[in-house]
């Protein structure tokens, strides 16, 4: 259960996300200059320019970057060629002043819907393998859904530079097909994605976790995460606190105790009233939230391991297998049993 999106009209993204698409642009010897045009903006120079762009004019710059690619390659990786880490604005530049890659990448999850909120990124409880991402789409964008989350997920990749680990490796997960060889994306990614996932998503080492940032800096980092909150879209698309609480409810729900808002609100240092409001405030509620992480938390015991309905129902929260049943049913439009058979044929049992 989620709240209901926001039109792409009222959704902000960093300009800078036009530079992607003038740099392709340029790359193909395209009309840079038309871009901005084409995307209702001032010309490069123009002294007065946008901070954020809404998502009409992104999916314009998209539309355009396409237009623009090569018919020998993916799409996805021909943009991501062009797209630094530094596109996502102060974010980027927040996460590789990070110590590590897990300390980047859990600042991108906490502050990923101030600069790309068409994507909601959900971590899952970690393991001694490392740690799992599932990407959940938030807004319909048509024709170009499966082109931008391989974008979203892809551009991840492009922390490479900054770490000290020779080609490190990023496992994606697509939920839809491709009829590309699996060539290009493995260049890409360092290994060949796996398409026809039962949902989006990737995972990262525990030695890439490790790994440090030869960019870190913590002085560098707190001054970024304060403008970055000062200059952040306000609503409910800045969603910092529903990413923290989501974190919470995992790490307490695999322990077997599943915090109420007493807890919570005693862990974040506020009142209960306080974090019900800040959550409305992004668009959530404390409700929704557990239901959501208990489902989760089933689909990946369901995908894990050969545990019974009844077993996981109880290490998710649930009452009983019937109330797991139903409220499984209502979230994913399958049963559990369907869910592991679905999973089974993609070969996803046992990992």
């Amino acid at each position: 259960m989620s709240s209901p999106p926001l039109p792409l009209s009222q959704l902000r993204f960093p300009v800078q996300y036009i530079e992607v698409t003038e740099a392709l642009v340029k790359a193909r010897h395209g009309r840079v200059a038309a871009v901005r045009t084409a995307c209702g903006l001032p010309p490069a120079g123009a002294p007065e320019q946008p901070a954020w762009i809404d998502g009409n004019q992104l999916m314009r710059s998209v539309d355009l970057a396409v237009e623009h690619c090569l018919p020998d390659a993916p799409p996805s990786l021909q943009i991501l060629r062009h797209f630094p880490l530094t596109a996502h604005g102060t974010l980027g530049v927040f996460a590789i002043t990070s110590h590590t890659v897990g300390e980047a990448l859990d600042a991108a999850l906490r502050y990923h819907a101030l600069v790309m909120p068409l994507f909601d990124f959900r971590r899952q409880p970690d393991t001694a393998e490392g740690a799992r991402v599932r990407v959940v789409p938030t807004v319909d964008v048509g024709a170009h859904q499966d082109l931008m989350v391989e974008l979203v997920i892809g551009v991840l990749r492009n922390v490479a530079p900054y770490t000290t680990v020779q080609a490190p490796v990023l496992h994606a997960e697509f939920a839809h097909t491709s009829a590309w060889p699996a060539q290009a994306y493995e260049d890409f990614f360092g290994i060949a994605p796996r398409f026809g996932a039962p949902w989006h998503g990737f995972s990262v080492s525990r030695a890439l976790l490790d790994a440090p940032l030869i960019t870190g800096n913590r002085a560098t980092r707190a001054h970024l995460e304060a403008m970055m909150l000062r200059d952040a879209p306000a609503g409910a698309q800045a969603r910092p606190l529903t990413q923290r609480v989501r974190q919470l409810l995992l790490a307490g729900l695999r322990k077997g105790v599943l915090p109420d808002s007493e807890a919570l609100s005693h862990e974040l240092a506020m009142s209960a009233r306080t974090l019900s409001r800040r959550l409305q405030d992004e668009g959530q509620s404390l409700t929704r939230l557990v239901e959501q992480v208990r489902i989760e938390r089933a689909e990946q015991l369901l995908r894990e391991g050969h545990l019974s309905v009844q077993d996981i129902a109880q290490q998710a929260g649930f009452a009983d297998a019937s109330s797991f049943t139903r409220a499984f049913k209502r979230a994913t439009g399958h049963t559990p049993a369907d869910q592991r058979e679905r999973l089974r044929a993609a070969g996803f049992d046992q990992r």
